[in-house]
């Protein structure tokens, strides 16, 4: 009875030991299977990463290769630079809207030189697209200012102020001069963004922002200036100043002078002379 009962322990020990062996391979599978997963995910978040990069960097040699294209066509053309003074209106709605020109494609290009004060609602400023493109809008200026470019029938197309969509994604394609724009009337509106007041060097709260806008659709040919004082009491509509009127009377009779200065040159003497 002891022999009996000692071998049907050793059956046991052995069936036991058999359990045993059998869960051990198969946590040991499990695991390899976890780790194979998480190594294909990291490979595959990685692979992404990469082709994310590549394609930054392709999209940054592409932009570099037409930036340096048109700034060699641009270095071969001897530009007119036309200039006109007008008085803003005070009312920043596009009926007021202070006209600038014509974009048109491998032309024209728009400069506005202007200011705003804390107070004020903002500067509406017209312009008119000949034939669809690509457009490009150059900023400089005081911090703290928000831009937007509308249609003719007043929706925002791009706009500067993050985290709005569509408009936001226009505005950062706009100033690569990647925006198509359709043929038609536009209005670009300067405010205050409506964050914490910009400081001076010393701290102190300012009060009026200086600012250019710059507008072009491929190279060109013709510079358009456009000084935009500030209004006075009781005006209105946007009066024509006594250079403007004799603006026009430079333009009818073709009259202009060379400038080799690039946008950015402009707008900066613009601002800091």
């Amino acid at each position: 009875m002891v022999s009996s009962v000692s071998g049907s322990s050793n059956v046991l020990t052995s069936s036991s030991s058999s359990l045993i062996g059998t869960t051990t391979s198969t946590t040991a599978n499990t695991t390899t299977a976890a780790g194979a997963a998480t190594a294909s995910s990291v490979l595959s978040n990685t692979t992404k990463k990469m082709s994310e990069i590549e394609r930054q960097l392709a999209e940054f040699a592409e932009a570099t290769a037409k930036s340096s294209k048109k700034a060699e066509a641009q270095s071969k053309i001897q530009v007119q630079t036309f200039e006109k003074e007008v008085r803003k209106s005070p009312y920043a709605t596009n009926g007021a809207a202070t006209d600038i020109g014509t974009l048109v494609k491998d032309t024209t290009r728009l400069n506005v030189y202007s200011a705003i004060k804390k107070d004020d609602k903002g500067d509406v400023f017209k312009f008119r697209v000949q034939n669809s493109g690509e457009a490009q809008m150059g900023l400089l200026g005081d911090p703290g200012l928000r831009v937007q470019v509308m249609s003719r029938f007043g929706a925002v197309v791009a706009d500067s102020k993050e985290g709005l969509g569509s408009t936001s994604d226009n505005y950062a394609k706009l100033q690569k001069g990647e925006l198509k724009l359709t043929s038609g009337d536009y209005y670009v509106k300067i405010t205050n963004d409506g964050n914490t007041p910009a400081k001076d060097s010393k701290g102190a709260t300012v009060s009026s922002k200086n600012y250019a806008i710059q507008l072009s659709m491929g190279v060109y040919r013709k510079d358009y200036d456009t000084v935009a004082q500030q209004p006075k009491a009781g005006d209105g509509m946007p009066q024509q100043s006594a250079a403007s009127l004799e603006l026009q009377s430079m333009l009818t009779a073709a009259q202009s002078y060379d400038t080799g200065l690039s946008g950015t040159a402009k707008l900066n003497n613009a601002l800091f002379g």
